[in-house]
């Protein structure tokens, strides 16, 4: 059990719980991004489904196979995710050593994406379902022809035409169809799935990232957590525990997953992704590679915004501490951003998601480094002080309420100018 995921103590927590039948039917896996929460919620799938017994990963068993190639009937896999780096890192991966791992990695990826476009979750919501429609058709035909052609001896050039296509294609499907948060309307259809009979022993529902689900959503979540329908389990993820409802925490068990040891991340990049990591390189910065805006823009941008908020402070006769001028001396900031909307603009909409995290972080990093500067006055401290607040306010109000970044950003550029 469990063999794929690598040095998580999670894992033997809920191999315990399993052998003794103690698992409850709704689990909450918490941990940073990359520790393997995904990973360890479709191997729990697999292995509660698994119709030999014995649950290991090379159990020949039908259900076995379905889960692993993730096109198992049981099992619904709903959330938003990013899902682009790890498509595009698997793609790469594949065609540096196109052996049958590496294939089978970059399949796993896709119907990773693919998986949250279920029929049986979008009823009702035909609109959005159809712009999903035809990028799913062609990434189920691509993906056909992509294993006839790995299959054989297929000159490379035809591969690559391949996979660039059903790379384009899982853009298109995230970028144009996938929910920004989970509605209330899918959670109905969620609910109405699990009570009809499994085809096999148990029924699954993955809800990643728990922590962005609307709030009418979360109501209709709770409802299904008090009455339970029978032979469903429920398996939640998120980095953002705290974010989650408190009378949701109280009906889930909690596994917690640690950041893994540096050597352990970078062997994954080494030996699963056929790559070469950068010195203390993390998966997810491994991953953040292969977002549409590279981190050298994210940065760049982040000291375009404090800049831009500094411009507006001095036009209206403020004046922002020395430290902070001192380290935007010494940054890259791009071509000059006249407004928010232009600075949001070329973060691509600050979509993915995870382009948006970066961005505050690489803003709160320019702070650390003006604390960092010089002794401060107890202005300053102040300035910073509210600055960082407003900071976390700003990834709070994207993550959980759903405010657009463009929005967010207004009004933390309003609150830094008040603060000085």
């Amino acid at each position: 059990m469990y063999e794929n995921l690598l040095a998580q103590p999670a894992s033997n927590l809920l191999v315990q719980d399993i052998r003794t039948d103690k698992l409850p039917p709704s689990i909450l896996f918490s941990g940073e991004s990359a520790s393997g929460k995904l990973t360890a919620a479709l191997e729990t799938a697999r292995i509660l489904s698994c119709l030999a017994g014995s649950a290991e990963w090379t159990c020949p068993c039908a259900s076995c196979q379905k889960h692993r190639l993730l096109i198992h009937p049981d099992l619904l896999l709903a959330g938003p995710k990013d899902c682009l780096p790890e498509i595009r890192a698997a793609s790469q991966a594949f065609l540096r050593n196109r052996q049958a791992a590496s294939r089978f990695l970059f399949i796993r990826s896709v119907r990773k994406l693919v998986l949250r476009f279920d029929p049986a979750m979008y009823e009702g919501d035909e609109t959005r379902y159809a712009r999903s429609i035809s990028s799913l058709g062609s990434i189920a035909e691509d993906l056909e022809d992509f294993e006839l052609l790995t299959s054989g001896s297929t000159e490379t050039a035809v591969v690559e035409k391949k996979v660039a296509s059903i790379v384009n294609e899982a853009e298109k499907l995230e970028t144009g169809a996938m929910y920004e948060a989970v509605p209330v309307s899918m959670i109905r259809k969620i609910a109405s799935w699990s009570h009809l009979a499994p085809y096999g022993k148990k029924k699954i529902v993955i809800i990643e990232r728990a922590d962005r689900m609307q709030d009418s959503a979360r109501n209709a979540f709770l409802k299904i957590l008090e009455e339970p329908p029978r032979d469903v389990v429920f398996i939640l993820t998120t980095s953002r525990r705290g974010a989650i409802l408190p009378t949701i925490l109280s009906r889930v068990r909690t596994y917690g997953f640690i950041s893994r040891p540096m050597d352990v991340q970078q062997s994954v990049i080494t030996r699963v992704f056929h790559d070469t990591p950068l010195e203390n390189e993390t998966l997810d910065q491994y991953f953040s590679r292969f977002l549409p805006v590279p981190p050298e823009k994210i940065r760049e941008t982040a000291a375009g915004f404090v800049q831009l908020v500094l411009r507006e402070a001095q036009t209206a006769g403020r004046i922002p501490p020395e430290s902070i001028q001192s380290v935007l001396a010494g940054e890259q900031t791009g071509d000059r951003s006249e407004t928010i909307t232009d600075l949001v603009a070329s973060l691509n909409k600050c979509k993915p998601d995870s382009i948006w995290r970066r961005f505050l972080v690489s803003v709160t990093a320019i702070f650390s480094r003006a604390l960092r500067e010089q002794t401060l006055s107890p202005r300053d401290s102040r300035i910073y002080a509210e600055w960082n607040s407003g900071l976390r306010e700003a990834l709070l109000v994207v993550d959980t309420y759903n405010l657009s970044p463009t929005a967010a950003l207004e009004k933390l550029s309003v609150e830094m100018r008040n603060a000085l």
